[in-house]
Parts: C-alpha cells; sequence; structure tokens
C-alpha cells in the first residue's frame, strides 16, 4: 500500500512539473525562405569537392537571417560509405526577430567533421544516415574568435526515386550540444521536412521543399518555431572523366 502510495506521489510530482514547464514555456513562431546553391565537384570516383551557398531570410516581414557558406572535402569509403572534413562561414543577423530593422551581423566560423552511410533497400529506395560534428567558433570584439561549444548532428532521410528524373525526399534531423558553456539547451533543434528533386541534366537540376525548425534556446524554456520553404540549384561538374 505505502509502495503504491509512493508511486502515485511521483507520477502526480512528474506531470505537476511537467505541466508547469509547458506553461512556462514560450513559443516563437516565424516564416522563412531559403535560397541554396550546391556544387559537386568529383575529382575522380573517390574524391569530390562539395560547396553550398546558402541565403536565409525571414519571410513575414521580410528581412535576412543568415548568410552560409560550406565547403566540404569528401571521400569515398566504399559499400555506400563516406567521410569528409570542412569548414562552415556564417553570418548571422541579429536579434532573431524580423520586426527588428537596425540589427547587426555576427560572424561565426565552423570546422566540421562527417561520417555518412547510403543504406539500400531496393533500386529505387535508399535511407541516408548522415553524422556530423560540428566546432563552433564565434568572433570577438577584438575581431578573434573564440571556441564556444560543439553541436553533433544526426540525419536521417528517405530517397525514392519513382522516375529517373525525379527524386522523392523526407527527413528529420536533430542537433545536440556539448560543452562547459551549455547549460539549459543541450537539446539544439530538431528539423523535419520533405522535398522534390528534378534533374531536367545529368549535372544540373533544382529542388524545392518545405521543413520545419523547432529550436531550444539558451534560457531552456524559450523555443523558435520556424517553417521553411527552401529552393536549391543543383550543380554536378566532373574535372576528369572516369575511365571506362
Amino acid at each position: 500500500m505505502k509502495a503504491n502510495t509512493r508511486i502515485a506521489y511521483l507520477v502526480l510530482f512528474i506531470s505537476l512539473n511537467f505541466f508547469q514547464v509547458i506553461a512556462q514555456k514560450k513559443v516563437t513562431h516565424q516564416q522563412l525562405l531559403w535560397t541554396s546553391y550546391s556544387l559537386k565537384l568529383k575529382l575522380n570516383d573517390n574524391y569530390q569537392i562539395r560547396q553550398e551557398i546558402d541565403q536565409r531570410n525571414y519571410s513575414n516581414p521580410w528581412r535576412q537571417h543568415q548568410t552560409l557558406s560550406r565547403t566540404f572535402f569528401d571521400r569515398q569509403l566504399g559499400k555506400g560509405w563516406n567521410t569528409a572534413i570542412g569548414l562552415t562561414g556564417v553570418i548571422q543577423s541579429l536579434p532573431n526577430d524580423p520586426e527588428v530593422k537596425d540589427y547587426y551581423n555576427q560572424k561565426e566560423l565552423r570546422p566540421v567533421l562527417e561520417l555518412g552511410y547510403r543504406q539500400p533497400v531496393t533500386e529505387k529506395f535508399f535511407i541516408n544516415h548522415r553524422f556530423w560534428s560540428e566546432f563552433r567558433f564565434f568572433e570577438q570584439e577584438n575581431d578573434s574568435y573564440e571556441f564556444a561549444n560543439t553541436r553533433l548532428r544526426y540525419k536521417l532521410e528517405l530517397r525514392y526515386a519513382p522516375i529517373k528524373k525525379v527524386t522523392l525526399k523526407a527527413f528529420d534531423e536533430i542537433f545536440l550540444n556539448v560543452g562547459n558553456t551549455i547549460v539549459y539547451n543541450v537539446f539544439d533543434q530538431n528539423r523535419m521536412g520533405a522535398s522534390v528533386q528534378f534533374m531536367p541534366l545529368t549535372n544540373l537540376g533544382f529542388e524545392v521543399g518545405y521543413f520545419n525548425m523547432f529550436q531550444q534556446q539558451k534560457n531552456g524554456i524559450d523555443f523558435y518555431d520556424r517553417n521553411s520553404i527552401k529552393f536549391t540549384i543543383h550543380h554536378t561538374f566532373e574535372v576528369k572523366k572516369n575511365k571506362s
């Protein structure tokens, strides 16, 4: 009887604390438009350079949010596995409020390590796994950069190609913060979305998609709920033709 009472009190205590957190939580809703250029520079069968350039804007009202450049040196390991090392440069417009027009920019550098696996299910259906470790350095007032924290990312993506030039995609990606400066927001954000990629040419095409980004702020209570439309141009260039 005493054990059941203790369990009941424990369940009640957890429930009250859960509803208290929910009641205190503040969610800010925002709409964004991302435009992106994605280049793959294939050096040979095993090595390639990947370059991505993103312009990210609030759409309602219109204002800059981020400008991002990401460069990777990629190596194919075989049997669906790849690894890469890269560097991301970010210009973040702050504060994160599109109503504020008198904003300022903060620069960030992120060395990145990547491990990926392409898992075939059928000839037309694949599951992609991608692991990233990002090391975040923020610009200081004296123009130097100071390490802030490490961010771990895992992305699960489903790809289905119903016809030769069209690929349907759906993904879910989770971000976790690691470091001494992280107190409340170990969970950084979750992104979930879907897109359609159309490649009218072998080396040139485009992709249109939607995704939701649910991001926790540093205080652990406030969140951003962002709905984004993304338009991407895909371009592949082969430096050297593979021998047949």
